[in-house]
């Protein structure tokens, strides 16, 4: 007997153990703040009734105890969010003061800068259509984006900006100046060319040949 019945209190205690532990960090995070939820469960009559066991101040009890501790938990989620969010801004500000103060570094991101956010935040197109040009020589056909149909100065010479990207990494390239009637207009989208040159033609959208003047119906000078 003796045996059995420290095999059933090794089995026992640490349960008792955690619900008492759990219980008391449960009633210490919401006892102070009960009051006020079950004053207005009272006031609207919510839950004026017993269920079970418990009688109707009992549930009004457990049910304050419940919704504060649900509270606290989403609140503290809410302010971890917000603390990683400052966070993470103050470490993106003080990254980009500290590139800014080096020589040559700063002259190179600043240009970056500069580039980037004219391309993802500029409220026009900055590449407007997507192209067949011949390079890197006369025999072979390369996918470019058009970013500019007029050069000013050389509009004589009607020449075309086409920026050719690289595979499978499409930030760097080669800015080219084409005649018009050397390039081949295409049906798709600067998305879909994007996607076609990241993934080295694999991922690729059924595309054909179309007139200049079908293009310009979709671009804006």
């Amino acid at each position: 007997m003796k045996k059995l019945f420290i095999t059933g209190l090794v089995i026992l205690l640490p349960l008792a153990l955690t619900i008492a532990i759990a219980m008391f960090v449960f009633n210490l995070l919401t006892v102070p703040f009960a009051g006020i939820v079950q004053s207005v469960l009272n006031h609207y009559d919510l839950l004026d009734h017993g269920f079970l066991f418990l009688s109707s101040a009992q549930l009004q009890q457990l049910v304050s105890q419940i919704l504060i501790l649900l509270f606290l938990f989403f609140f503290t989620v809410s302010l971890g969010i917000i603390a990683r969010w400052f966070f993470f801004h103050y470490l993106l500000r003080l990254w980009d003061s500290v590139l800014h103060r080096i020589p040559f570094i700063s002259t190179v991101y600043k240009t970056c800068q500069d580039v980037i956010s004219t391309i993802f935040t500029s409220s026009t197109k900055s590449f407007k259509q997507a192209v067949l040009v011949p390079f890197p020589n006369a025999d072979t056909l390369s996918v470019g984006l058009i970013t500019r149909e007029k050069i000013e100065g050389l509009e004589s010479e009607n020449l075309v900006s086409v920026f050719v990207p690289t595979t499978p990494n499409p930030t760097s390239g080669f800015l080219m100046l084409f005649k018009e009637k050397d390039l081949i207009y295409l049906n798709i989208t600067v998305e879909e060319a994007f996607k076609y040159i990241v993934s080295c033609g694999i991922i690729s959208t059924p595309f054909h040949v179309i007139s200049s003047e079908e293009a310009r119906l979709d671009i804006k000078p």
